[in-house]
């Protein structure tokens, strides 16, 4: 055995035998320590609310969150077993999942309402509407379409976006420009006119439709489901299956008040939160927008959506393997490790099945 390979082999036996020390720890008030990991966001309002309730410590543990400037950041930590719960973006996740060790658990909540493929007013792209008539709100032809340049952020949300509206009006990326560009930047260039098109998500999508510019269709118009994913190392979910199924249903406690509590005092709640937390100061009208776009499901739906259908897959893991089969067409990776991708198999309703309704409360 190569000395690469071998100093390789210890460090991974090191980091699951860790599993137990940094991630989940005893504490001396019998509470277990669980390391969490998220980014901005709404997806880490129902952990916060927890917090404040005490509901972790209903359940004999308290949740330490860590919070990350992207998914990618996360990932790192998570390589390095710094955190064992987290919320994840679809394609972090895929990332995550493509080395064998993480699992999807549940939905922190569907941005594809957030993601939106925007014109300026008058554009030709907007002559149509419902040209496939599966997808009746999409603005488009392919007429229209072909040539016309686009700004797109490179394999993320919006260029997997971009891809499914493609497709649905029968154009090939190929008959089209496409100018990559990360979501600043490509705001400022399509306000000097610089593309046709672009693609956008929250909150770049509500700047835009506050600049005027008009949704040709959103993600979730062209079946591009966009979820925010709960995920676990799966060496600890395996080792602590209680421990797991607790946290997601504290997890979904915190929906059920956000699906519940009038809009008013969510909103309020939803304010402190993102001041507390994050120090951002924003409006009662901002968080309307993000309650009409961000969609949570609450457990009932979570069941639903978790479970496996007659063809063999539920409705999480056929999300999840179109965004893989994206990734694999677009991204960088390496064929050795597809067979952890595709099929989804690593999106289980194992632990939502755990769950019972006395869990919630």
């Amino acid at each position: 055995m190569k000395m690469k390979s071998w100093l390789k082999s210890v460090v991974i036996a090191l980091c699951v035998i860790g599993l137990a020390s940094p991630a989940f720890a005893k504490k001396g008030d019998n509470l277990v320590d669980v390391k969490t990991a998220w980014v901005t966001g709404q997806e880490t309002f129902p952990v916060w609310l927890a917090k404040k309730n005490g509901w972790d410590k209903e359940k004999g543990m308290n949740i330490v969150t860590n919070f990350y400037g992207s998914g990618h950041e996360a990932l790192e930590d998570f390589a390095v077993n710094n955190w064992v719960i987290g919320g994840l973006g679809a394609i972090p996740t895929l990332n995550g999942a493509k080395d064998g060790n993480m699992l999807v658990i549940g939905i922190a909540n569907d941005e594809s309402k957030a993601n939106a493929i925007f014109v300026r007013p008058g554009s030709p792209i907007l002559n149509k509407k419902g040209i496939a008539s599966s997808y009746p709100k999409v603005y488009g032809a392919a007429v229209d379409i072909r040539k016309k340049s686009f700004i797109v952020t490179r394999l993320s949300s919006a260029h997997y976006t971009f891809v499914k509206y493609l497709e649905v009006l029968g154009v090939a990326p190929k008959e089209v420009n496409v100018k990559f560009l990360d979501q600043a930047l490509g705001l400022l260039s399509f306000e000097h006119a610089k593309a046709d098109a672009a693609v956008f998500w929250a909150p770049y999508t509500f700047m835009a439709s506050g600049k005027g510019y008009v949704a040709a269709a959103t993600a979730f118009d062209v079946d591009a489901r966009l979820p925010i994913y709960i995920v676990v190392n799966k060496a600890f979910a395996e080792q602590y299956p209680e421990v797991t199924k607790d946290f997601l249903a504290i997890y979904f406690r915190g929906i059920n008040w956000l699906l519940n509590a009038p809009r008013d005092e969510a909103v309020k709640e939803m304010q402190t939160y993102y001041k507390e937390v994050f120090g951002l100061d924003y409006s009662e009208t901002m968080l309307d927008l993000n309650f009409n776009v961000f969609e949570v499901f609450d457990f009932a739906k979570q069941k639903e959506i978790f479970a496996v259908k007659d063809n063999g897959m539920s409705d999480a893991q056929a999300w999840q393997e179109s965004i893989a089969r994206f990734v694999l067409e677009y991204g960088s990776v390496h064929k050795s490790l597809t067979k952890n991708i595709l099929g989804s198999k690593y999106v289980v309703p194992t632990f939502i099945n755990m769950i019972q309704e006395s869990d919630l409360k």
